[in-house]
């Protein structure tokens, strides 16, 4: 096929058919290879930018792109200064998105700022913001993604803190002075001390609130238009430093299709782009926020925004996971139940440790003596390790199965995240928990705690049963939907 597209191309017969097909041919690597090796002989794509038909022109840029790499830059360049068709401009752009064009940035910034700033006739909108995306796109991949710095720490903002259901207060507790109450997600926050805030671990996510209208419905371009009538760019104006425009990504949450989800995404987001004049740059891959549209039970939509520009380091030492890691923040708020049971300078074990997390979470809330965690996964121990480090903390992580561990002394405390079923059957869950139990017992001293994470509240109350040395102290239901529970039970 290559070959006959070739010679089509060199004797000028239907010259914008056999690029089309071109295009198509050259999504094959061989044939690509191919058309490259006819192209360094026969560079017939060059004389193609000034052809008389503008699609001509649009598709020997974007193939000259894939062929020629970095030496086809300035006449793509040359080519897209020249171009009076608007619809034609963006190959171009599109065209030198793989190629060095650094020597081109200032140009391209210039030149962006001309068309943001004019107003566009209505039918020439749709190609005028495919220019205005390309080019700002090149910017940013070529003079390096500047991010603005959020410098909004002592600033009054308005927060919601989501956090594990029921467990809200927990969170507002621990909140600095200011206006703050318990909401059905997690913690709704009125503050001007956002350094004190960021540091409490019990809360998942961190949510800026926009003031205006919450309850937003309509086209995609009015949904865009509610969310700017928001204090939305008003607040990240005073809330950072920098000039250039906000990357951003869209998401929606909510019970809508895939389709309409992604149909939903790709109109608002561009829209937002447009109606904002270019403030707000949609960057799927690389974005400083995210503008969050949830869908209400009534079809309407709530935004929210969640900011990447804050230095989150709260669970900084977390460099390493695997699937069945529990998620940090989780982590800390099993820690703070369990709080009141936790011993400074405790001897400390980990039967079933994963990459550490929860004795790491234990340690931070109150420090404790020698820590031991075990595991049979060698994987999930070398990660532990690296971060253990991370955090500052000694811990002796062990690549062993705990029921073949070994210890000289007991232990004052074991804190665990216990392994979930998978595909073992009922029978084998409950012969584990059999085991543990029996085995538990040679490890601890009397009076110690055993701090459990699990879904098999029968399977534990069944030991409790078996095993009058052990005694439940407090029990907290943590995920209803899996039936998780968080576990104090005392030995002796």
């Amino acid at each position: 096929m290559i070959d006959t597209i070739c010679r089509e191309l060199e004797s000028g017969t239907n010259i914008r058919g056999q690029l089309i097909a071109l295009k198509q041919e050259i999504k094959d690597e061989q044939e690509l290879n191919q058309w490259r090796a006819y192209h360094r002989k026969y560079p017939v794509l060059y004389g193609y930018l000034s052809h008389e038909d503008p699609k001509v022109r649009k598709n020997a840029a974007v193939i000259l792109g894939q062929t020629e790499g970095n030496a086809a830059v300035s006449a793509l360049y040359e080519a897209y200064e020249k171009e009076q068709t608007l619809f034609v401009r963006s190959a171009y752009l599109d065209a030198m998105m793989n190629l060095d064009v650094t020597g081109y940035i200032d140009a391209f910034r210039e030149q962006a700022k001309r068309l943001i700033d004019t107003t566009p006739a209505e039918e020439e909108k749709k190609h005028i913001y495919a220019e205005i995306h390309g080019l700002l796109q090149l910017i940013r991949k070529f003079d390096g993604d500047r991010h603005h710095k959020f410098t909004g720490y002592d600033i009054p903002v308005e927060l919601l803190l989501t956090t594990t259901p029921n467990y809200q207060k927990l969170t507002l507790a621990q909140l600095p002075r200011g206006t703050a109450k318990a909401v059905k997600a997690g913690v709704l926050v009125r503050t001007e001390q956002l350094r004190q805030v960021i540091a409490i671990r019990t809360f998942r996510e961190l949510l800026f609130v926009l003031q205006g209208n919450h309850h937003i419905s309509g086209s995609p371009q009015q949904i865009a238009g509610e969310i700017l009538a928001t204090n939305l760019l008003e607040l990240l104006d005073r809330i950072h430093e920098g000039e250039f425009p906000y990357s951003f990504r869209l998401d929606v949450k909510g019970t809508i299709s895939s389709d309409k989800r992604a149909q939903l995404i790709h109109r608002v987001a561009e829209q937002l782009e447009q109606q904002s004049g270019y403030r707000l740059f949609n960057a799927p891959d690389n974005y400083e926020l995210e503008i969050r549209l949830m869908i209400n039970e009534d079809e309407s939509i709530h935004p929210i925004l969640k900011l990447f520009t804050i230095p989150m380091r709260r669970f900084s030492y977390r460099k390493q996971a695997v699937a069945a890691s529990i998620h940090p923040a989780t982590a800390a708020l099993l820690m703070q139940l369990a709080k009141p049971y936790l011993k400074e300078g405790a001897q400390v074990l980990d039967p079933f440790c994963g990459v550490g997390t929860m004795l790491i979470e234990r340690d931070m809330l109150v420090p404790a003596g020698d820590m031991y965690g075990t595991d049979i996964f060698g994987e999930a121990i070398l990660k532990a390790r690296e971060n253990a480090q991370a955090a500052g903390r000694s811990v002796n992580y062990i690549n062993r199965d705990f029921f073949d561990f070994t210890h000289k002394y007991l232990f004052d405390e074991v804190v665990t995240n216990m392994p979930v079923r998978g595909k073992k059957t009922k029978e084998q869950q409950d012969q584990f928990y059999s085991d543990f139990f029996h085995r538990i017992g040679q490890f601890l001293k009397p009076g110690s705690i055993m701090v459990l994470y699990t879904n098999e509240m029968g399977f534990v109350k069944k030991q409790l049963r078996l095993h009058r040395e052990f005694s439940m102290v407090q029990e907290y239901l943590i995920r209803k939907k899996d039936e998780f529970y968080l576990y104090v039970i005392r030995i002796g």
